[in-house]
């Protein structure tokens, strides 16, 4: 796998570094070959004002033409055209009156339009390939043009020079690459290795978790049920033994579901409708839905949050939110005891909450930092008497991770603990 990776990163470094050396090859003669174009035009315009500057002084055909001609190089084809395209003079064409109209010519229409133009083309009047550069005048078009033979071509094209050295430099590179490519494979397949190492680790940690969780209800069913069939027991034992396996099902069954949301917000997130949620209305029905158990523990549970504020997310995953957060409460913050839910600070785009209660807290803060995790209890000898999953802090990670917000958890200098979280705003329209 190792040889195969390495030969993988080689080939894609060598396109990588091949496709850049062609293109800076190819941009570099395409600049060339503009700025050679140009300076062969600089020449063809120069010739074409001479010859303007001539018929300024003359009148008609100048007397001396022949002598211009002589002046400038023995190839140069000169035409002289007037401002509606008909030819007045072709040095090449010794009978101009049979010539077409050149108004249609690519060279004087866009000499019309820019007042200079261009154009390679062969000739209709004698079959000869010419580079033609025409130029607009008041009241007429000079025309210059020059055979497009080797010559030409030879003037026009791009040294090679500079693509030599491009490709002597790749072929110098190559040993490199190739030696970056060995490093990077072997560097790439040590963090694999470790990536796979540490995935084994925490599936096999996370088996370990849920099996040793889902033994405890299991365990405590059968051995319900085991009383009730090997025993002779009067009717108020039985009702009491199958009153445990029944509790004991309602605690694999909240740990199931748990742990199926939580698979769910991590693997289809999609499939969560996002909505706006209106946060006082929420904390309404949840003071409702936990009214008992908030009693029997004497919590008062205050909420300062104003109708105004709505959140963009997703219902269901807020709820189980603050409702987790209320479970976490009850079951180990103690007894008699204050919670309160304030807005702390918003920006543009996200809601900050605070969640206090005034409770027993975790005096050891080392605890802290892996509150959130999945199964995670701060005292590893706690029975399951209080209830729970033992996923209800990570499903709160996880739900406002999901609306990309963050959390955490600190201690409060009067007690107890205090969870600040963010949540994001209403998208108005």
């Amino acid at each position: 796998m190792s040889t195969n990776y390495k030969q993988k990163l080689l080939l894609y470094f060598t396109v990588i570094f091949f496709l850049f050396t062609a293109g800076v090859v190819l941009l570099e003669q395409s600049r060339e070959r503009e700025h050679k174009t140009e300076a062969l035009e600089e020449k063809l315009d120069a010739y074409a004002d001479m010859v303007h500057r001539m018929l300024e002084n003359s009148s008609g055909i100048p007397q001396d033409f022949d002598r211009l001609m002589k002046l400038l190089p023995p190839n140069i084809r000169l035409t002289w055209i007037d401002d509606r395209g008909a030819v007045l003079y072709d040095n090449v064409i010794d009978s101009v009156a049979q010539m077409e109209n050149h108004a249609t010519r690519p060279e004087i229409v866009s000499a019309q339009r820019h007042s200079r133009g261009r154009d390679i083309r062969t000739s209709s009047s004698n079959n000869k390939e010419y580079l033609y550069y025409a130029k607009r005048f008041d009241n007429c078009y000079i025309r210059v043009a020059l055979p497009f033979d080797i010559h030409v071509r030879r003037f026009l094209k791009a040294d090679n020079i500079f693509l030599y050295c491009i490709s002597a430099l790749f072929i110098i590179m190559l040993p490199f690459i190739g030696y970056v490519a060995g490093k990077s494979g072997k560097s790439m397949n040590l963090k694999i290795a470790s990536e796979q190492e540490k995935i084994r680790l925490l599936k096999q940690e996370m088996t370990g978790n849920i099996t040793h969780e889902l033994r405890t209800p299991v365990t405590g069913i059968r051995g319900c049920l085991e009383t009730v069939l090997g025993h002779r027991l009067n009717p108020e034992k039985e009702r009491h033994f199958i009153r445990q396996a029944y509790n004991q099902t309602v605690v694999l069954s909240e740990l199931i579901q748990d742990m199926s949301l939580i698979t769910k917000i991590e693997d289809a997130p999609q499939s969560f409708r996002i909505e706006p949620v209106n946060i006082a209305e929420l904390l309404k029905e949840l003071k409702n839905d936990m009214a008992v158990p908030l009693q029997e523990k004497n919590i008062d549970l205050r909420t300062n949050i104003a109708d105004s504020v709505v959140v963009q997310g997703n219902r269901n995953l807020i709820y189980s939110i603050f409702r987790n957060l209320t479970e976490n409460v009850i079951r180990h913050a103690g007894s008699n005891i204050t919670v309160r839910i304030t807005l702390c600070k918003e920006n543009r785009r996200f809601y900050r909450f605070s969640y206090a209660d005034n409770g027993v807290g975790i005096p050891d803060a080392r605890h802290l930092v892996r509150l959130f995790e999945r199964f995670y209890r701060v005292n590893e000898g706690r029975t399951r008497d209080t209830g729970g999953s033992g996923l209800g802090l990570s499903i709160v990670k996880n739900a406002v991770a999901f609306h990309k917000g963050t959390i955490s958890v600190k201690n409060q200098s009067t007690g107890g603990l205090e969870f600040l979280f963010q949540l994001p705003k209403r998208i108005e329209n």
